[in-house]
């Protein structure tokens, strides 16, 4: 699961973008791509998540968080 916090400068403003999250493992293979329509109002948290219900591969994976298209955050993690 990836969190993702968001906020906007105006807690009244509501701000229509599109959140994305890209999972891929080490090899450069992606696992799943999606992206949500969100409209940000305030603070506000949108989940992402993904799973193999026979489990994943030892190994390096890394997500990818982007904004409109953007990547703004990524993250590297391992499955042992």
């Amino acid at each position: 699961i990836a969190a993702v916090s968001t906020s906007t400068s105006d807690s009244l403003a509501n701000v229509p973008g599109k959140l994305g999250a890209k999972w891929s493992f080490q090899d450069g293979q992606v696992i799943n791509d999606e992206s949500k329509d969100v409209n940000f109002t305030g603070a506000g948290v949108t989940n992402f998540q993904v799973s193999k219900p026979d489990g994943w591969p030892a190994g390096n994976y890394k997500v990818e968080i982007s904004l409109d298209g953007t990547v703004v955050q990524s993250k590297d993690f391992s499955v042992n």
